[in-house]
């Protein structure tokens, strides 16, 4: 007898189960994705026990016929797409006609169903039929799940806790309800509302209705395209920093996915103005020809190929990083409020949705009552017809540096200054170092090279292996500005330096250009090595803390500050500049209510 058996469909579903419907958020999540692919514009998720009782989910979207709603829990059922060629021109957010029949299979569920014409009740149990009557006619669809892995313990065993299974169900339609803004959200657990959105159709307000007023407020908007792709959505700006990368969220034709690579190029667009391992809050819409993506290669279809990924990339970086240029990161020292603005005040609106409040009124604010209710229209102030909209760009931030003055050095470290609204507190070191660190960018991205003569060559010796890659890479190094050879086993002679190393550390910045290039064991990355370098000798080379400077120095480092690039934070990710503005120092000293 032969030892290779065929599973019997009951076997079937209980292992597709497996795949598609891991935990209680998988169960929501593709239940969800039915109603939006169902044409739903309110979409109800009522919980018990976090899911683990009842998941129900009511929509009011187009409904089923009698004959679809028996059919609908078979394995690979789909009203999604009916032949080969549907797969290259895939619309919706379902279509491989698994999700119901694995629920299903470990599960109770009841169907009830009405598309206008025919009403529907079907109770399902372990994948079968148990019994069929007329529903409740009601336009839309309920779906209800019970005894969810009732007849599989071992799934059942690793659920987590019921907090957690909420916290990753709120997350998955958190998530939902950012990539279809126009449907309004509804999630309950255990008759209490955890999430709410209004289906405005208005990107900005669900961001402010998930991640609340502080997080809204420090949103910049970003809108690009090429040949390929469209891109547009909100990306943080430096206030706004986690500790992982949750937040990320990026949406493709509406569809929310996870790609590594997607990731990374967002992650490397805040390179050298963001910690390493801090993280942005990203809300990132990608529209695309569904020709040039492939979803269908993970069963919960939540990763996604493209293929032409070096076009995404390639605009996604230059994208966020030219948002984040433009845009005004400086530190805030201090928790924003909601105000009552007076209405004779003329408001400054930025591109950003951040609104700056006026001195000249400052001592008539008070804190709103009703600050709940008022959040969101705080973000939005209309101006009257005949009144015209001040836009504040941020940029001018650097070009009016010219009027912030320093004021003098505190605990050694820490320089003030101020304009006629702001103190500004800016930490030397960090300064110094965005100032150097630019500085050696310039120079290393030049074709032409100046060069010093050493009066006194240096010698530079390694170990074999290290030895081995800079001499593999010994033309890069000159064109760098180094005249450089061989000299004796494993040791290299430096003759002569690129003239812009900083003055009495030659020597030493001779040696970390070396031992970096040393580092680079396969191809040599000259883009990579550029910052690199950079960053290492703008560390070394700046002003340290405790390390006090004169008036004439101040003034010379806030110049010099405000005009890079990118003055916000030191090439590590860490601040360069915090703000106060004269209102929240008032409050701070209870001159202002």
């Amino acid at each position: 007898m032969g030892k290779i058996n065929v599973m019997n469909d009951n076997l079937i579903n209980k292992i597709a189960a497996g795949e598609v419907v891991e935990r209680i958020a998988n169960v929501v999540k593709e239940l969800v994705e039915n109603s939006i692919d169902a044409g739903s514009k309110n979409i109800k998720i009522e919980l018990i026990e976090s899911g683990t009782k009842l998941i129900k989910v009511i929509d009011d979207g187009i409904g089923m016929s009698r004959e679809d709603a028996r059919i609908c829990f078979y394995r690979h059922a789909t009203s999604k797409i009916k032949n080969e060629n549907d797969l290259y021109f895939i619309n919706t957010l379902g279509f491989r006609g698994e999700a119901l029949a694995a629920i299903s299979a470990v599960s109770n569920t009841t169907l009830d169903t009405y598309d206008g014409s025919e009403s529907t009740v079907i109770n399902i149990k372990a994948g079968k039929i148990i019994s069929e009557k007329v529903g409740s006619m009601r336009k839309g669809t309920i779906i209800e799940v019970k005894e969810l892995f009732y007849n599989t313990p071992a799934r059942l065993k690793f659920l987590k806790s019921l907090n957690t299974e909420l916290s990753n169900t709120t997350a998955v339609i958190e998530k939902i309800a950012l990539s279809h803004p126009d449907i309004s959200f509804t999630l309950i657990n255990d008759d209490k509302v955890v999430l709410k959105t209004s289906g405005s159709g208005d990107l900005y307000k669900v961001i402010h209705e998930i991640f609340g007023l502080n997080t809204t407020k420090n949103m910049i908007k970003i809108n690009s395209e090429n040949y390929d792709y469209v891109i547009s959505g909100y990306i943080s700006n430096l206030n706004i920093q986690k500790s992982n990368r949750n937040n990320m969220i990026t949406l493709v034709n509406g569809r929310v996915v996870t790609n590594a690579t997607v990731n990374k190029t967002i992650k490397d667009a805040y390179h050298t103005v963001l910690a390493e391992n801090k993280f942005p809050i990203v809300v990132i819409s990608i529209e695309t020809d569904p020709t040039i993506i492939d979803v269908n290669i993970h069963p919960t279809k939540q990763d996604i190929k493209f293929s032409k990924l070096e076009s995404l990339t390639d605009l996604l970086f230059n994208t966020i990083k030219g948002a984040l240029n433009q845009s005004n990161n400086t530190f805030k020292g201090y928790v924003e409020t909601s105000y009552k603005i007076p209405s004779q005040e003329v408001n400054i609106v930025n591109d950003y949705n951040e609104y700056t409040l006026n001195d000249k009124f400052s001592n008539v604010y008070e804190e709103d009552d009703n600050i709940e209710e008022k959040k969101y229209e705080s973000l939005r102030l209309n101006l009257d017809d005949n009144d015209e909209e001040v836009v504040y760009n941020e940029s001018e931030v650097k070009k009016e540096a010219v009027f912030i003055k320093p004021v003098g050095l505190a605990l050694g470290t820490y320089l003030i200054a101020q304009d006629e609204d702001i103190m500004y507190m800016i930490d030397i070191h960090a300064a110094n170092e965005r100032i150097n660190y630019e500085k050696y960018m310039q120079e290393l991205k030049k074709d032409k090279v100046y060069t010093t003569d050493m009066l006194f060559p240096i010698q530079l010796e390694y170990p074999k292996n290290e030895y081995m890659n800079i001499k593999d890479n010994i033309e890069e190094i000159r064109k760098l500005g180094f005249e450089v050879d061989e000299f004796g086993d494993n040791t290299f002679r430096v003759t002569a330096h690129p003239s812009w190393l900083k003055e009495g550390y030659e020597e030493e910045s001779t040696r970390r250009i070396f031992e970096l290039m040393g580092e680079f064991k396969n191809k040599f990355d000259r883009i990579k090595f550029n910052e690199k370098a950079a960053i290492r000798l703008a560390c070394k080379m700046s002003v340290k803390a405790n390390t006090n400077i004169g008036p004439l120095e101040e003034e010379e480092l806030l110049n010099r500050l405000f005009k890079c690039e990118f003055p916000y934070t030191c090439p590590h990710g860490r601040p360069t500049i915090i703000k106060y503005p004269k209102y929240e120092l008032e409050k701070l000293f209870k001159r202002v209510n």
